[in-house]
């Protein structure tokens, strides 16, 4: 796979997860997090041991294990996002989760990588759309909604750097079902413990299960798949540049997905002018024109004897 090819795939993620925040949002506010998760991540484990069924005899112990972690780390950043996305604005949400373009530099400072000045100065322009159109306030009290959505980012980072470890010694398909799977039997697990009756305690309409089958599909089974082949071939960073730009699509879809439960988003100057930063600080941090050019010697300068 090509960078080319990876970062097309990348954005293919990006516009899955843009949507989730629409789809999330349309769901029922009785629906507990734990109840979300397991419906949506067993949906999306049905759909791929359906689909890869003659691979799974591939699984071992160092695959299922690997799987695991990165299902717990992904099941905490999933109920965090449910609970903050569920109590703030849907383009809100999506811009506090883009926060991660400064959390994973940090992060694999620990491991001496080192952003180039393209990402630095990316990353910086990146920062002043997200401050532009966040509409969080120096000074004004943080409703819990964001401060659940901080938590998710950050776990969103470590599943990133974790994903680019492991996905580059064993195979993406493999991490992907398998940690569907965990994910789902993690969620469902700490659902019965919230709810002893789990599946029947819930009110079933023809909206929470077209909902919940555009997550499982697209937001779950889709991306998080696609995902794993992905940082196969890119670099964590390259990944989070890209997902930076998950706020213009959910800005764009806040205003075209109509709201089964009434929930609208509005569309100011701020916004575009913050969509626009960050669009031309992606842009920035995906290329390399502040590097140093290597001067190469000029034909004809070479002494032969």
């Amino acid at each position: 796979m090509t960078r080319t090819e990876s970062n097309i795939i990348l954005f293919s993620i990006t516009l899955c997860w843009a949507s989730s925040y629409i789809f999330i949002k349309n769901l029922p506010a009785t629906l507990s997090a734990f109840a979300y998760l397991t419906m949506t991540a067993g949906l999306a484990s049905i759909i791929l041991f359906i689909v890869f069924f003659k691979r799974l005899r591939d699984f071992n112990k160092k695959v299922l294990l690997r799987s695991a972690v990165m299902a717990a780390i992904l099941c905490v950043n999933l109920v965090f996002e449910k609970l903050g996305i569920a109590s703030i604005p849907a383009s809100t949400a999506s811009f506090i989760a883009s926060l991660n373009i400064v959390i994973v530099p940090l992060l694999l400072l620990f491991f001496k990588k080192k952003p180039s000045k393209n990402n630095l100065l990316g990353i910086f322009v990146i920062l002043m759309g997200l401050a532009l159109s966040s509409g969080i306030k120096i000074g004004q009290p943080l409703e819990i909604g964001i401060l659940y959505m901080f938590f998710a980012c950050f776990f969103m980072a470590v599943y990133i750097i974790c994903t680019d470890r492991f996905t580059k010694g064993y195979d993406p398909l493999l991490l992907g079902v398998g940690q569907m799977f965990f994910t789902a039997l993690i969620a469902f697990v700490l659902w019965s413990f919230e709810e002893p009756r789990t599946f029947l305690a819930l009110t079933y309409s023809n909206e929470m299960l077209a909902n919940i089958f555009m997550l499982a599909f697209f937001s779950k089974a889709y991306a998080y798949i696609m995902l794993m082949y992905s940082q196969k071939y890119a670099n964590p960073l390259n990944v989070t540049v890209i997902a930076s730009t998950e706020p213009i699509v959910t800005m764009v879809l806040a205003l075209l997905i109509p709201s089964t439960f009434g929930v609208t988003e509005s569309f100011t100057l701020i916004k575009l002018t913050g969509a626009v930063f960050i669009a031309g600080g992606a842009i920035c941090a995906g290329t390399s024109f502040l590097n140093k050019k290597e001067v190469k010697p000029l034909a004809g300068n070479t002494i032969s004897l």
